[in-house]
């Protein structure tokens, strides 16, 4: 009778311990797919993209334009991750924020795609706002120096970003 009591425990205790392993994957699961449709910043839809030469056209006959667009990350802060540049195909680059300096992207997103969604402007950057990016990324004392005058920018203040890679 105590064997039969005994195996009854530890059947009982490994019917437990498969249980609670089989919530804590769909669990980890579920975190994965939310990790996946989630956005840093406000969500937004995803399908209403703008292609980027449309943008560069329609940045240089309007003060500013609304969009959502994809594109490939080239440089990022290495500070905070508080700013980012993408390629643009006229061959220029542009520099994105973050809408109330809300959020903030990964270090070592360069390389990879976004989707993000915002407004989008050429406007003159000051050469002490310029010298400030170039420290950010982390050139050289040279290369800061050299910065004496103002440049005409392609700009970008993302309201949301989704990592696409």
């Amino acid at each position: 009778m105590r064997k039969l009591f005994l195996s009854f425990i530890l059947l009982s205790l490994f019917t437990i311990a498969c249980n609670q392993k089989e919530q804590s994957e769909g669990n980890s699961q579920a975190n994965e797919v939310l990790k996946e449709e989630s956005f840093l910043g406000e969500s937004f839809k995803l399908e209403e993209e703008t292609k980027l030469i449309n943008l560069v056209s329609e940045m240089e006959n309007s003060d500013s334009v609304i969009a959502t667009i994809e594109a490939k990350v080239t440089e990022v802060c290495q500070a905070k991750g508080c700013w980012m540049k993408v390629n643009l195909p006229n061959g220029e680059s542009m520099r994105v924020t973050f809408k109330d300096y809300g959020f903030f992207m990964p270090k070592d997103l360069a390389g990879k795609s976004v989707k993000m969604h915002g407004v989008a402007k050429k406007e003159e950057t000051d050469v002490e706002t310029l010298k400030h990016f170039a420290e950010d990324a982390g050139k050289s004392e040279d290369e800061i120096a050299q910065i004496t005058e103002p440049k005409m920018d392609y700009k970008f203040v993302a309201s949301g970003v989704k990592l696409l890679e």
